[in-house]
């Protein structure tokens, strides 16, 4: 699965023989998502308003640029297809990319404990338990990768 997201990162096939740790491969996918955000918007904008009227924050119809007489039908169609983009950025696409992140977060934060054996040293033992939490986290993280 690791690998399926270093393709994805990439943007091609890994050549046969090339190894990339399971952190660099996650690692990497985080990166890629987090490049991806308009991060100054989103933590300004975005981050601070409650999920519920994150919609309000663009205008929800085409009424001021069809009015608008400066402007011709192609300029008005690309503001209107601009426009339409936003909604769908300020709404969907932001918070599935921020879903993405905090489970390649989520994953690194668990392989960095059950990999490392001195992180099992207490009395009661984890390691059960963590592995199968890992397992639920790259199962959700399979199923974010799905078209």
């Amino acid at each position: 699965m690791a690998r399926r997201w270093r393709e994805w990162v990439d943007k091609k096939s890994v050549p046969p023989g090339t190894f990339y740790s399971l952190t660099e491969n996650l690692r990497a996918a985080k990166n890629r998502l987090v490049t991806e955000l308009p991060l100054d918007i989103l933590e300004k904008v975005v981050e601070s308003t409650p999920k519920a009227h994150r919609t309000l924050l663009v205008a929800t119809d085409d009424t001021d640029v069809d009015g608008n007489v400066a402007l011709d039908a192609a300029t008005k169609g690309i503001l209107k297809s601009k426009r339409n983009r936003l909604r769908q950025a300020f709404t969907g696409d932001h918070d599935e990319r921020m879903r993405r992140i905090r489970l390649l977060d989520e994953i690194l934060a668990c392989t960095e404990r059950v990999l490392n054996p001195a992180a099992h040293a207490g009395a009661t033992p984890l390691y059960e338990k963590e592995v199968q939490d890992a397992f639920k986290l790259i199962k959700d993280l399979e199923v974010s990768l799905s078209p």
